[in-house]
């Protein structure tokens, strides 16, 4: 595959911990990072706003059997997936994944350096407080999702709650690769500890 001249920058997390949120930001602070785009093949909801192409099941089904996704899936009928031709964006930008385990480790594949970022919330009350009262089964499959891949991740970021300036600042320098790598293992290490007490329910 071609190589560009930036590298994919992936950001996963569980329901509730703020990825979209930051993306905007981050889109909105400096103009040389975007997310890729999606599509899908469900219709488009009346008034829906968001970042998705909605294509034919035709189109989706001929970028399937010519390799032209970087992963897909099937919910409730329809095809969700990212085509790899949003990597050509890298050689004008740096471009965001907000991305599942199972797409990360393919983008991973076909790019080596792809930076993985993993966000959390800093605390589980504030994950069940962003999920609201009728999301506890989303909960308890970011325990899992979390428990399971975090770790596999190349750092770690905290998604301070109101406080999206500082939680960009610090991705930027998580991006930036300005720090010492033994600063950055030490700050994963760190972050390392955090998600294994994360959700350590108290009695």
């Amino acid at each position: 595959m071609e190589r560009y001249k930036n590298n994919p920058i992936v950001i996963s997390g569980p329901s509730g911990a703020g990825k979209s949120e930051l993306i905007d930001y981050i889109e909105k602070q400096y103009s040389d990072f975007i997310e890729a785009i999606g599509m899908t093949t469900r219709a488009k909801r009346q008034g829906e706003v968001g970042k998705m192409n909605f294509v034919s099941r035709e189109e989706f089904t001929k970028l399937i059997l010519t390799n032209g996704l970087i992963e897909y899936c099937t919910y409730n009928n329809n095809y969700y997936g990212v085509p790899k031709s949003e990597f050509e964006k890298l050689n004008d930008y740096h471009v965001m994944f907000n991305v599942g385990y199972s797409s990360a480790k393919e983008i991973k594949k076909l790019y080596e350096k792809t930076q993985m970022i993993y966000l959390l919330p800093p605390t589980e009350r504030e994950l069940l407080r962003r999920l609201g009262d009728r999301e506890y089964e989303r909960f308890l499959a970011g325990i899992k999702e979390t428990t399971d891949n975090a770790l596999k991740y190349d750092s770690l970021l905290i998604s301070l709650t109101d406080d999206l300036q500082t939680t960009t600042d610090n991705f930027m320098e998580i991006v930036s690769e300005k720090n010492e790598a033994k600063q950055y293992k030490m700050v994963l290490s760190k972050n390392r500890d955090f998600v294994r007490n994360f959700y350590k329910r108290g009695d």
